[in-house]
Formats: structure tokens, sequence, C-alpha cells
């Protein structure tokens, strides 16, 4: 499995002995926290122009936020292929 780097969502001890419990469920409840840890990373990225999310980059999604810090500002992804970053009013950047 592979490791997504930034915040790490943890499962208070009480639900994770619950998914346990349930013996069948456990790889779901996994996955579903893995996705939501990298939602969560990837909805808050930062940095230079440079360094933006590309194409070989897992999890990305249209509409996905980049606090571009080259710009100073926000921007989102519009399209993947190819890859287009566009400002809050659509002008692309």
């Amino acid at each position: 499995m592979a490791t997504i780097e930034g915040p790490k969502l943890q499962i208070p001890s009480p639900a994770a002995r619950m998914v346990r419990e349930g013996g069948s469920t456990s790889y779901e409840w996994q996955a579903f926290f893995d996705s939501v840890q990298q939602v969560a990373y990837n909805g808050t990225r930062s940095g230079p122009t440079a360094s933006r999310p590309t194409d070989s980059f897992k999890g990305r999604w249209i509409g996905m936020p980049y606090f571009d810090t080259t710009l100073g500002y926000v921007i989102h992804l519009q399209s993947v292929n190819p890859d287009v970053w566009v400002r809050w009013d659509g002008t692309p950047v």
C-alpha cells in the first residue's frame, strides 16, 4: 500500500475496535479513510508554479484547489488532459 504524505487521519480507538470486530469490513473502512486522507491532503496543497500536481499525480480532480506561492493566490484544476489551471474567474494561468 502506498504511503500518502501530508496530514494523517486516525480512527479513534473505539471505532478501530468496531472495524476489526466486523472482520470483513476492515478493508473497506481502511480504503474509506485512505480516500478521506488523500482528499484532505490534496485539497490543501501549495507550492510554486513549477510544483503543481501533474498527470502522474494520484488523486487529482476537476476543481482541485492549489495555492500557487509564485502567483500568490489559489488556482483550480479545470482540465486534466491537458492540464489547465485557472484563477477564480476562469482565466488560465
